[in-house]
């Protein structure tokens, strides 16, 4: 009897045509949708402990999280902004820079100036924002547009990384994003809490989104004797609270990044950068940690990135400017000088002080 043939795998290459059909039907699902998407652009005023100043840099923690993202990524994410501005009075440099790392701007005009603020900074590194413009419900609707306005292509963003104030979460928004399939959700506040937070306030705002990324002193303002706490306590107490994923950043003395699902903790030192600017370099750090996290990449590799991200942006004054070519090959190099220590909780918790006593 003759033996029937085994069929093998065609080593065939596709035809010039099958490769283009597949590159277009790529290219339709991507256009469908951001990958990465922020919020929120900002003029920015800056005036060094120094005395100098730099006029017109484009700012507001979006552009800043966008370029952490984009220097520690391969190039193949999607990068998109939506953000209110004015009409005609948002510098054109601002635009051109956003186009420059491939990200897509959806700026809204929505009938007032475009955001415009001083951003002082002290020699301790301590940094006061001042509106150009009167605080209003105006001016916080360009900050970050109501949802129901954004363009259909930014509702179904992959990812989504946006600042709030701790005293007022923006919880709609939120719904809106889990409703409309987004995949992953980071915050950071962008200011201390006024107050330290009541038990409810503070479970609905570490359990938000998927990850949660305060500065050292925003964390200790939302617990009424937060001066006391240690950062493990601050991650401990976040977690108890309903924190999944928690990076606390802490800047001149590095980060730590928890999961509570796994217990799973890592910490490593800042980078030694040559500073200039320390404006958007925490923005910066989540930018490319939740990219990571959005690309499949663990926490370790997304503390990692964000190390990277915020030394890079540590040595510009505003966002950096040149090509993504020679910041990504710098950000692999400086990768490679990390490497996170691990930490667990379980161990501690018997150690840690009741949660009850810290909130008023």
């Amino acid at each position: 009897m003759r033996a029937a043939a085994t069929a093998r795998p065609s080593t065939a290459r596709p035809s010039t045509s099958a490769r283009r059909a597949r590159r277009a039907r790529t290219r339709a699902v991507r256009d469908e949708r951001i990958d990465f998407l922020s919020t929120t652009l900002i003029v920015d005023d800056l005036v060094f402990a120094d005395g100098t100043t730099r006029m017109a840099v484009l700012g507001g923690g979006g552009p800043q999280t966008l370029f952490g993202a984009a220097v520690t990524s391969d190039g193949e994410l999607t990068l998109g902004l939506v953000a209110g501005v004015g009409e005609g009075d948002c510098p054109e440099t601002c635009a051109r820079w956003l186009a420059d790392i491939g990200a897509e701007a959806f700026l809204l005009t929505l009938g007032t100036s475009t955001p415009r603020a001083w951003q002082i900074t002290e020699r301790d590194g301590r940094r006061t924002q001042v509106w150009r413009l009167d605080a209003s419900d105006a001016l916080y609707a360009m900050l970050r547009p109501k949802y129901a306005i954004w363009p259909e292509k930014c509702k179904r963003a992959n990812a989504v990384h946006f600042g709030l104030n701790p005293s007022r979460p923006d919880v709609e928004l939120v719904q809106a994003l889990r409703e409309g399939g987004c995949g992953l959700i980071s915050i950071e506040p962008f200011t201390h809490a006024e107050a330290p937070l009541s038990r409810k306030d503070l479970e609905n705002l570490v359990s938000m989104g998927d990850v949660f990324s305060p500065n050292e002193r925003e964390a200790r303002s939302f617990f009424a004797k937060g001066d006391g706490m240690s950062p493990k306590d601050l991650i401990k107490a976040m977690r108890k609270a309903g924190a999944t994923i928690c990076c606390l950043r802490r800047g001149s003395r590095g980060a730590m990044v928890y999961d509570s699902r796994t217990n799973e903790g890592y910490e490593c030192e800042a980078l030694s950068a040559n500073v200039v600017d320390e404006t958007g370099c925490g923005n910066a750090f989540c930018g490319a940690f939740a990219a990571a996290l959005a690309q499949g990449a663990t926490i370790r590799d997304g503390l990692i990135r964000g190390t990277v991200a915020a030394s890079i942006m540590l040595e510009h004054v505003g966002v950096p400017n040149g090509t993504l070519v020679e910041y990504r090959a710098e950000a692999a190099r400086r990768a490679n000088l990390i490497n996170p220590v691990a930490f667990s909780l379980d161990e501690e918790v018997a150690a840690f002080v009741d949660f009850d006593e810290y909130i008023p």
